[in-house]
């Protein structure tokens, strides 16, 4: 295994990331104790506890300076502070909680291009229908309204979709990515 150097140290947990990426890809934290992947604030077992922001925080920070993926996630401990049925407890919840968050990232990107979808066609159809009204019908006070209303409301509802299509859904699709990754990754747990 090559020597790992620290990237940085934050919350008690420091990254690594190894030199050699010819090898199989790992991603390595330190941390102090097995609290360190959860939140302060849910004191129920491992199990059922939910995982710290700064622990995800660290996780992303790790894999923003990653091109590649990576097969294993490796969390040292002190010596004296690893208990191996913990640790198979804790990497089981892990995974748990990343398929979870997958399933939950996919669902709301499904949803989000959907509503991108839908409010594209309902831009066109508005642009359709008053191209349609200009070119048809022009001598009514009625119809000319609604294609002073509809110009507008098509434009916006075309752009909205645009904006969802570019923006949004490359944010959710990246959160999407990253429990992908993560669900597929192997957690181990190593004395520092």
């Amino acid at each position: 295994m090559n020597a790992a150097s620290p990237v940085t140290k934050r919350n008690g947990a420091c990254l690594f990331h190894t030199g050699n990426c010819n090898k199989m890809s790992e991603l390595k934290l330190w941390l102090d104790q097995y609290d360190d992947i959860y939140s302060d604030f849910d004191s129920r077992q491992f199990l059922k506890r939910r995982i710290s922001e700064d622990f995800l925080s660290e996780l992303r920070m790790a894999k923003k300076y990653r091109k590649e993926r990576s097969d294993d996630l490796i969390l040292f401990l002190p010596p004296d502070k690893r208990d191996e049925n913990s640790e198979n407890v804790i990497a089981n919840s892990l995974k748990n909680f990343f398929a979870g968050q997958f399933y939950e990232a996919n669902s709301k990107y499904r949803n989000k291009r959907n509503q991108a979808i839908g409010l594209l066609g309902a831009g066109v159809l508005a642009m359709t229908l008053n191209t349609f009204m200009n070119f048809k019908m022009q001598n009514s006070f009625l119809l000319s309204l609604t294609r002073t209303l509809m110009e507008p409301a098509g434009w916006f509802l075309l752009w909205l979709a645009f904006d969802f299509l570019s923006y949004d859904l490359q944010d959710l699709r990246k959160e999407k990515r990253f429990f992908e990754e993560f669900t597929a990754t192997g957690i181990h747990f190593r004395s520092s």
